[in-house]
């Protein structure tokens, strides 16, 4: 989607010069005139939310649906109307939406849970929203036999010109994913899962603190923004009270 918002501001400029130097050539005009139309027909394919900020595809039905069925006791009112697709890794999708508390709403279309299934998405508040870099642990696939799942982290970058995010995984490996509209990224990981398992006597066992730094870069490679965003707390092993 980036390389769609580059190529059609390159166009406008391009335009912009050859209308310049060939002015008083009508044949020049009218070539002008039909690629400016081509341009508008591109732009005319994405959403703009309410706010001016939230642009990208509008995002399919089951996807607004969803937004609808937020539960507005947790204090957010998404706007389903404004939904768009934001930023995909694999075949997990990220879907946003502006809300009437003047932040955002996700929703994380994944093979184990469709954008369909009704849960009505995230909504983020005025401090985190205010980060420079916000990042959230979405989602998570049942366990193979090895334990080993599917997880997924969503977040958004504050920065514009940011198109690359870089951060690390529980087990250290570099994680690096693109950045999509409105700097939102989504990343879905395998390997052991950073929550907590726990066993049929109501024991949870320990888990290692995950607190990534993430880091994000321009096109060219230069830093732009970083943050350590902490997604997983350690915690000892707690046997949950079972009566007298």
């Amino acid at each position: 989607m980036n390389a769609t918002i580059d190529s059609v501001s390159a166009y406008r400029l391009e335009l912009r010069d050859a209308a310049g130097r060939h002015i008083a050539a009508r044949r020049r005009r009218s070539l002008v005139l039909v690629a400016a139309l081509a341009v508008g027909v591109l732009i005319s394919g994405l959403a703009i939310a309410g706010t001016g900020w939230l642009m990208g595809e509008p995002a399919p039905q089951p996807v607004v649906e969803d937004f609808q069925a937020y539960t507005p006791q947790l204090g957010f009112h998404p706007e389903p109307g404004e939904a768009v697709f934001v930023a995909k890794d694999g075949p997990v999708k990220l879907y946003a939406t502006t809300n009437r508390e003047g932040t955002y709403c996700i929703v994380v279309d994944e093979p184990w849970k469709p954008a369909s299934a009704g849960d009505g998405g995230s909504c983020v508040s005025k401090s985190t929203a205010a980060k420079p870099i916000a990042a959230y642990l979405v989602g998570v696939s049942s366990a193979s036999e090895n334990g080993d799942a599917t997880f997924v982290i969503a977040g958004r970058v504050g920065r514009a010109h940011a198109t690359t995010i870089k951060f690390r995984d529980p087990e250290g490996a570099l994680v690096e994913r693109p950045i999509g509209m409105n700097g939102f990224f989504v990343a879905a990981l395998h390997g052991t899962p950073p929550i907590p398992d726990a066993t049929p006597d109501g024991v949870k066992c320990p888990v290692k603190s995950w607190n990534p730094t993430f880091v994000a870069l321009r096109s060219d490679g230069q830093t732009v923004q970083k943050a350590t965003v902490p997604l997983m707390e350690s915690r000892l092993c707690v046997t949950s009270f079972h009566g007298p």
